[in-house]
């Protein structure tokens, strides 16, 4: 297949999408237009290692990077220090124009304490493009969860709101979004009597200068694990999450009623009681969830999603991904319809696919790296208004991963 030339900042790929046998579909080949994207000048010397993105109403794009920042001494011995920072796109300028969001802070670096571990970054977007950025921070030999957001042009100063309870699993167990600048997280617990554990949605009180927490949704007598979470246009939560223990799971649907929680069907798994992974979640403009995770199949873990449809859970499809996938992202267009993205493992190296619901089945791209030869992790996916998508994703490089981003234009 013939390629217009390449402009030097901007490199146009065509691809037929070819329907996967493992994907439940047989549609038609379709085309769609990649465009390549210039990404922020970030740290390009130094490893990447964690990476968000998200799309706001307007159009921007923002781009959350976490990037090694080199050796430090704890006292204790040296580690890796890392530095969180945050860029947004200008829409209307061709190619992307990246702009560092400093807010006063020097080099624009979110890390309360310097140089200190972080890890397990989360961006969110609030209606008005706020960006709210949580991550985990070390101190001595525990996490604590910290929150910063970008209001009026100033990232807020909010160390004191940090969590820290029963750090080696809240700390990591979480999802978040943003409504009014503010974050809204799903957040667990581990329980010690009875045995299991407590998953709830968590708000900031202001007046209270605390954090208020929801009743829980899960079964407390039950490990449970990885909730996703998603809040309609009245601001009230679904929930997503894994219930049971780690071989012997379901994946559960609640939403929040304004009294109460409300199951939605029961386990949307396709074989009740298996091994799990990633919960994912994302709502239409209905407040009707989209639900994706990893499964075991035959000893791989495949990749599954389902809808609900207002009185039922809708199977799309079967196993999207074709080999052992890992690290899902899910994202709904501007019709409502999913994307995923997710890595595949060949000999050791990450590949990167990327994978839209249409017409009843799900069209794979193929490998999406910029070289299927070199390793690519950390998938994450924004929908544009324009009915865009874009991926971001990390690769390496000449031995150093760095962002790579691609634009995923509508079907011709």
């Amino acid at each position: 297949m013939s390629r217009p030339a390449a402009h030097p900042r901007l490199i146009f790929l065509y691809a037929a999408l070819l329907s996967s046998p493992h994907a439940g579909g047989n549609e038609a080949a379709q085309t769609l237009t990649f465009q390549t994207l210039t990404p922020p000048p970030a740290e390009a010397a130094r490893p990447l290692r964690e990476l968000q993105l998200a799309a706001a109403a307007d159009g921007a794009l923002v781009l959350a990077l976490l990037h090694d920042a080199g050796q430090a001494d704890s006292g204790k011995g040296l580690y890796e220090a890392r530095k969180v920072r945050v860029w947004r796109s200008d829409p209307g300028a061709a190619g992307g124009k990246w702009e560092l969001l400093r807010g006063g802070l020097p080099g624009g670096v979110l890390n309360y304490d310097v140089p200190r571990p972080a890890s397990n970054i989360d961006l969110a977007l609030d209606a008005q493009g706020t960006p709210v950025m949580v991550w985990n921070e070390n101190y001595g030999d525990n996490d604590v969860v910290v929150f910063r957001a970008y209001q009026d042009g100033v990232w807020t100063g909010w160390h004191p709101r940090y969590l820290g309870d029963d750090l080696p699993y809240a700390a990591r167990t979480r999802s978040v979004v943003a409504q009014g600048g503010e974050p809204v997280i799903a957040w667990g617990e581990s329980l010690r009597t009875p045995y299991g554990s407590r998953l709830t949605v968590r708000r900031w009180d202001e007046a209270a200068k605390t954090w208020t927490r929801s009743p829980a949704f899960n079964e407390i007598s039950i490990f449970s694990r990885t909730p996703a979470l998603g809040l309609n246009a009245g601001g009230q939560p679904t929930v997503a999450w894994l219930q049971g223990e780690v071989l012997a799971s379901n994946v559960l649907v609640k939403r929040w009623t304004g009294t109460a929680w409300e199951a939605l069907g029961g386990s949307l798994n396709r074989t009740p009681d298996r091994y799990l992974a990633s919960t994912r979640l994302k709502l239409d403009g209905q407040g009707q969830p989209t639900v994706a995770w990893l499964e075991d199949l035959n000893g791989k873990d495949a990749l599954y999603a389902s809808r609900w449809d207002g009185q039922t859970w809708q199977a799309l499809g079967g196993p999207v991904s074709a080999e052992y996938a890992a690290a899902p992202t899910l994202a709904l267009d501007a019709d409502g319809q999913p994307v995923l993205a997710w890595v595949e493992e060949r000999a050791g190296i990450g590949q990167i696919h990327l994978a839209r619901w249409t017409a009843g089945s799900w069209s794979d791209s193929g490998v999406m790296n910029l070289d299927s030869r070199r390793d690519a992790r950390s998938p994450s996916l924004a929908a544009l208004p324009t009915g865009e998508i874009v991926l971001a994703w990390r690769e390496n490089v000449n031995g150093v991963y760095g962002a790579q981003l691609r634009k995923i234009g509508g079907r011709r």
